[in-house]
């Protein structure tokens, strides 16, 4: 089958029809809805640049799509601690090694899921030929370190498979989290856990209540975009800088643009007491899926109070109020995750260096360049004879 595509410089310009019909054979995944890829565009600003490919057949039937992005990584806020360590020290024209111009397929904010949809896996091979030709090409007009396709469930390892006879190399990064929604709210939840695991839910609920901080859910966007100053925003950032595998830091504008674009779908659960903000999580509402995403918590009040704990809780109550029929709970905190009774699911990505040294660095330190992480196994935490929805 010869295949052909389009290349686009903005979401706003892509044949949007061929686009959600490419989205609604995927499974209507985030990272592929318009209004996500908007507010990423729209908020990320200089030093970031966004392309969009669609991939047609012969009759000009789309049959694939994906999103790529320029981006600069430090080398030091994800690769292994050894490895960091030196990058950091290193002197003079050496430290340039540090600061990676890498084209990405895939988005800034959109963790856990990639950006590439293909309506049927057999024509992966072809797909991935062409798309990966215009890839390569793009990376050498802007002249870039390396590519990277993200993020990969094991499921998809097969069908993205013919990137290796391309010289790419598969990583493991952190997994993602995973609850079954097989209850109707946290506090149904609670009575199924065994007499050890909820004792620990509930110390952590009384020391919040002890403090006198109340949680909240904002729904309205104006409301929302008025409760997220800037002040909260350094909650986030906080986070972002405590992370072994530090993500893009999303600017404020990110989550107002989302807000925006995605009304009634988008909350914002918040631990706070009178008109101080203790902690937020992001929470989104797609589909049959809910997704805890970004959150930020006052380090200074999370020992006294369990912050990220609570917080936690009340997004899982807010997850399991929504009847989905599954629940993503973000990367990190592998080991509280697995006490929640989360299952993980591990995710790759595949990369490759571009010119003589950065190939090199890659092929041979591919472990290198990622934190690796011992895998946690789920915790048993559910009793036997407390009845579960399915």
């Amino acid at each position: 089958m010869s295949l052909s595509y389009r290349l686009f410089d903005s979401i706003d310009a892509v044949d949007l029809a061929a686009w959600r019909y490419v989205r609604s054979q995927c499974g209507e995944p985030i990272s592929l809805d318009p209004r996500f890829i908007a507010a990423v565009e729209a908020s990320m600003g200089q030093g970031y640049r966004f392309w969009h490919v669609i991939i047609y057949d012969g009759a000009k039937e789309p049959v694939a799509c994906a999103s790529l992005s320029a981006i600069t990584y430090d080398l030091a806020d994800f690769a292994d601690p050894r490895l960091a360590t030196i990058v950091r020290r290193l002197p003079g024209v050496l430290s340039r090694l540090r600061n990676l111009k890498v084209l990405v397929c895939g988005l800034p904010g959109a963790a856990g899921h990639h950006s590439l949809g293909v309506v049927s896996r057999p024509l992966s091979g072809q797909v991935l030929a062409l798309l990966d030709g215009v890839i390569c090409e793009l990376a050498a007009a802007a002249k870039m370190h390396g590519i990277v396709y993200q993020e990969f469930l094991e499921d998809d390892l097969q069908w993205m498979s013919p990137l290796i006879d391309r010289d790419y190399q598969r990583i493991a990064i952190p997994p993602m989290h995973f609850f079954t929604p097989a209850f109707d709210d946290f506090q149904h939840y609670c009575s199924a856990l065994k007499s050890r695991y909820r004792q620990q839910v509930n110390r952590s609920i009384r020391k919040l209540a002890l403090t006198g901080i109340r949680t909240s859910v904002l729904t309205d966007p104006r409301e929302i975009v008025e409760a997220y100053t800037p002040e909260v925003h350094d909650l986030y950032c906080q986070v972002v800088d405590h992370a072994d595998v530090k993500p893009e830091r999303l600017p404020l504008a990110f989550f107002h643009e989302l807000t925006r674009r995605l009304q009634g779908e988008l909350d914002l659960i918040i631990l706070s007491k009178n008109s101080h903000i203790a902690a937020f999580g992001w929470g989104l509402h797609a589909g049959s899926a809910y997704h805890l995403l970004f959150d930020g918590f006052d380090y200074a009040l999370n020992a006294e109070c369990d912050l990220y704990f609570n917080l936690m809780y009340a997004g899982l109550d807010r997850a399991l109020r929504k009847r989905v029929n599954k629940i993503y709970v973000g990367h990190a905190a592998n080991v509280f995750k697995a006490r929640l009774g989360c299952h993980s699911v591990p995710l790759y990505v595949f990369t490759k260096g571009l010119g003589p040294l950065m190939s090199r660095i890659v092929r041979y330190g591919a472990n290198w360049l990622v934190v690796q992480k011992p895998a946690v196994p789920p915790s048993d935490v559910f009793r036997t004879d407390v009845p579960r929805n399915h």
